[in-house]
């Protein structure tokens, strides 16, 4: 009897593996990156912890790897191959594909009755209508910026010191400042506003210039 794990390592070699390729990316185990001038696109496709012999499912996740976070945010050197695990504005095909907030989470399944070439098809589908549009709309660090400051006005939130260390390093250390301000007035715990003191200081701010 056919494995359904190795009909998914299949579909990952023949149909995810070569359409990324196409498209630029690198692979690594279930992890797939396209590196530009300072940040990555991301791409890892995740399993099911509840996966069978007979039964498979797996999603796709995706994410922005940014250099300059760092050393600064990150307190470590860049990885040769950036991870979605490391990155911003991480989001699953799910996410890309639902026109309204409630949404169910989508999971590529495979069982002995899946008829493989409608789902490799999806699958195909989905990275070339979904994901490369959604990946084309950052060309640069300020595509990305201005994609984070577009997620906070529809709600989505990354850790808010993320984008006080993208104006700084892009050179906007007023933004930068204000930012950290905003954040260090909204804080509501000795920890979180230790947390942004901490920030501060990494890029060269005191307390004081938190404090309106």
């Amino acid at each position: 009897m056919v494995k359904m794990q190795d009909v998914f390592k299949q579909i990952l070699k023949e149909t995810i593996a070569p359409l990324l390729k196409m498209h630029g990316f690198k692979k690594k185990g279930n992890n797939f990156v396209r590196t530009f001038l300072g940040f990555s696109w991301t791409i890892n496709v995740q399993s099911s912890s509840w996966n069978t012999s007979e039964d498979v499912a797996f999603t796709i996740n995706i994410g922005i790897s940014v250099e300059s976070l760092y050393g600064t945010y990150y307190q470590d050197e860049p990885s040769k191959f950036p991870l979605k695990v490391d990155s911003v504005m991480r989001l699953r095909i799910s996410d890309l594909k639902s026109t309204s907030d409630q949404h169910e989470e989508i999971w590529y399944k495979l069982t002995p009755v899946t008829i493989l070439d409608d789902l490799t098809e999806q699958i195909k589908q989905d990275i070339e209508k979904i994901i490369i549009p959604y990946f084309q709309q950052f060309q640069s660090l300020q595509d990305v910026i201005q994609g984070l400051e577009k997620r906070e006005v529809q709600g989505y939130y990354e850790n808010p010191h993320v984008l006080a260390v993208l104006y700084y390093k892009c050179g906007d250390k007023e933004a930068a400042k204000e930012r950290l301000k905003n954040v260090y007035a909204e804080c509501e715990t000795d920890e979180e506003r230790a947390d942004t003191k901490n920030f501060a200081k990494r890029l060269g701010y005191e307390v004081s210039d938190l404090i309106s």
